[in-house]
């Protein structure tokens, strides 16, 4: 059995604290500036990370000819999926106070396939689609179309993006990016997918790249995150974009980070990365609803607005130690919680 890759565990734990950082803004309170940094620029690499490591072993997987790896794969993941909607429709339900439970019903089922049954787990429907998107690519022999496909889809994504203001002088996109439904086509089409696939492109640059040295890695990852600074100070420089969720620069930052972490896989690490990598996958899972269960009991207790530090040092001490106590616990239907 080949050993984990202890470097990409430990840095799906850094993506998980990003992505609560997104929903909890921690150094908001140290003004604009820091805000954006720590909340909105920083955690970009997060969610595409989580779909890139996926696609890269998914991917590797397919092509090795494992039996059963689309069946194994899809069931583990909609598994965790709908044990934690489940979850969230409850507290979502608790909190909405909705009075018409046909209508709460038919906006869950609706939410669970299409948005995601919480505002962070569009990230599953895009996964499940990605999945089997690449899986029909490869069952059809279309894999050599992946990639270009891929690539063209998360184009059109980065000009409704960062982008925006000369996308919308597109007719055909005009009505792409102003569609009510852009939102999800984007998550599912034009990052999801991209990100999902280009676990194949990083697989292709790693062989490649295996006798390089070193210097040469570190050197990718520089000038790709310089390229990816760069484009993020000048569309907002001239006010091009709608957002900064998805750039051109981005895309090759992922794969040089990704690259950097299989050059350096860690192997005395193993302990740690595997704490952290089920830390990093319910820290993820269940960071809103601690969020949220946070701030109710604050603002009950002490009437005033909580502190968005505390809140974010709060949230990351809770899941982590609950992450930690499911690990030990080892309970195998608790573990579905944190795979």
């Amino acid at each position: 059995m080949k050993q984990r890759n202890n470097s990409i565990d430990i840095f799906r734990y850094v993506c998980a604290l990003m992505v609560v950082a997104i929903h909890a803004h921690p150094f908001c309170e140290l003004g604009v500036n820091a805000d954006f940094f720590f909340s909105t620029l920083l955690p970009r690499i997060a969610v595409p990370f989580f779909f890139a490591a996926s696609g890269y072993f998914y991917i590797k997987k397919l092509e090795s000819g494992a039996e059963r790896c689309f069946s194994q794969y899809l069931k583990r993941i909609v598994t965790t999926y709908a044990l934690w909607s489940v979850i969230y429709f409850i507290f979502t339900f608790c909190k909405g106070g909705y009075s018409v439970l046909k209508w709460f019903a038919v906006s869950s089922v609706y939410n669970f396939f299409v948005k995601g049954s919480y505002y962070h787990f569009w990230f599953f429907p895009a996964l499940i689609i990605s999945v089997c998107l690449i899986t029909v690519f490869y069952k059809m022999n279309l894999k050599k179309l992946l990639l270009p496909v891929s690539m063209l889809l998360y184009i059109i994504g980065c000009i409704g993006c960062a982008y925006h203001k000369i996308g919308v002088q597109i007719p055909l996109l005009r009505v792409l990016y102003e569609s009510e439904y852009f939102t999800i086509i984007r998550r599912i089409f034009m990052m999801g997918f991209p990100f999902f696939a280009c676990g194949k492109l990083i697989d292709i640059l790693e062989k490649k790249l295996n006798k390089s040295g070193k210097a040469k890695i570190f050197a990718f990852v520089a000038v790709t995150v310089v390229i990816w600074l760069a484009e993020i100070f000048a569309v907002q420089k001239r006010n091009l974009s709608a957002n900064i969720i998805i750039t051109f620069g981005l895309y090759p930052m992922l794969i040089s980070v990704f690259l950097l972490l299989l050059r350096y896989p860690l192997p005395n690490c193993s302990k740690i990365a595997s704490i952290f990598r089920t830390s990093a996958n319910f820290t993820f899972y269940s960071h809103p609803i601690i969020l949220e269960l946070i701030k109710m009991i604050y603002v009950h207790a002490v009437s005033r607005e909580i502190n968005s530090v505390f809140l974010y040092s709060v949230t990351v001490i809770l899941t982590f130690a609950a992450s930690f106590a499911l690990q030990k616990l080892n309970n195998r239907f608790l573990n579905k919680f944190i795979q």
